[in-house]
């Protein structure tokens, strides 16, 4: 049987289809899948990271000092946003908290029933369970029912005149940090003394510190420094650094060391501004709770701590009781460094301190 002889024409018609078929499905895989495929197939994506940005805002006038932030964000607006949203929790704080304004709620709970439970909201129940925690802690140090002689002392202040002793003994019968119980998960507080006032001037702008903090970690930023007067309260590090410069004041006017730390508190007690000079003698506004009186040696002392709503009243227990102080704290998770004038110059450090840099 004898084999047809084949046709070169037709089979070259024949691969000239395929190639044409195949072309065109080439053009439209690459009209579907983009034009650069064969590019992304060759290379992987290279997307730049977002750029962080330093956002600050302008000082904020908070229980009777000034606030201010500093956030590290990709997104401008996000940043700004948090920063308005922190600073609405301190003014509600400042107002919940105040010792100034007669209509705040802890005025209006000094002016309550007495031995009766009290309601109250949950950021007092907080600040004060915090309050009577360090009281104990301290055996009184740190009072946070001291309203008394605060009142006392700002009118001495005005006057450049000490308090009559008849109004200092009248102020010490009404204070103790045991003449009131409070009871969180109850919101509501008890007040054992009609005659008792508090003054929360000395844990409120930590706690404050802490609350700002959690709002801006709350809109996704956890690179940020708030600071109050003499409180700190610092997130994780900015962008290619280790820790945050703080900046440590003692006695002097000047920042005289730095020290440089993260996710923790940094507060710095002393007298440096706010004194007043009686007849030839500097009283602090720092009272100690003994006497009624401020301070009248030269000292100041900084804390280093988990969280602010610690680091704050415990610069003040380390001022009023600094050798007692630094032995407690010479271990553990918190820190402290007190500097002293009086018979001669006075700097200790727990061991745990921040290393110090001149600035």
């Amino acid at each position: 049987m004898t084999r047809p002889i084949s046709r070169p024409g037709r089979n070259t018609r024949r691969i000239f289809v395929v190639l044409i078929l195949i072309i065109i499905v080439g053009g439209a895989l690459s009209l579907l899948l983009g034009p650069k495929l064969s590019e992304r197939l060759k290379s992987p994506s290279r997307e730049q990271a977002p750029e962080t940005v330093r956002v600050s805002s302008d000082d904020h006038p908070v229980m009777g000092t000034t606030a201010r932030i500093v956030a590290y964000t990709t997104d401008l607006q996000k940043g700004e946003n948090a920063i308005k949203a922190a600073f609405d929790r301190a003014d509600e704080i400042s107002f919940i908290c105040s010792d100034y304004n007669p209509e705040s709620e802890l005025m209006r709970l000094c002016r309550g029933p007495v031995n009766e439970p009290i309601p109250v909201s949950s950021t007092l129940a907080t600040v004060l369970t915090h309050a009577r925690s360090i009281a104990e802690t301290t055996e009184g140090t740190f009072d946070p029912t001291l309203g008394g002689f605060t009142k006392l002392w700002r009118r001495s202040k005005r006057r450049n005149a000490l308090p009559d002793p008849s109004l200092l003994e009248k102020a010490r019968n009404a204070a103790g940090w045991t003449k009131f119980d409070v009871f969180l998960e109850e919101q509501t507080v008890i007040v054992k003394d009609e005659n008792l006032l508090f003054d929360l001037g000395g844990i409120a702008k930590g706690y404050a510190a802490d609350e700002m903090l959690r709002v801006i970690k709350a809109h996704g930023i956890s690179s940020a420094m708030v600071a109050i007067a003499g409180d700190v309260r610092l997130g994780s590090p900015p962008p290619g650094r280790s820790g945050w410069a703080v900046g440590i004041r003692t006695l002097g006017a000047d920042v005289e060391q730095i020290i440089h730390v993260a996710n923790c508190a940094v507060s710095t007690s002393g007298d440096i501004e706010r004194y007043v000079d009686i007849e030839g003698t500097r009283y602090s506004h720092i009272i100690d709770p003994e006497t009624g009186i401020g301070l009248t040696r030269r000292i100041a002392a900084t804390v280093v701590a988990p969280t602010a709503v610690q680091s704050d009243p415990l610069a003040t227990f380390c001022c009023i009781k600094p050798r007692i102080a630094s032995k407690i704290f010479a271990a553990g998770e918190i820190s402290c460094r007190i500097v002293t004038l009086g018979d001669g110059p006075f700097d200790q450090r727990t061991r745990q301190f921040p290393p110090l840099t001149r600035p």
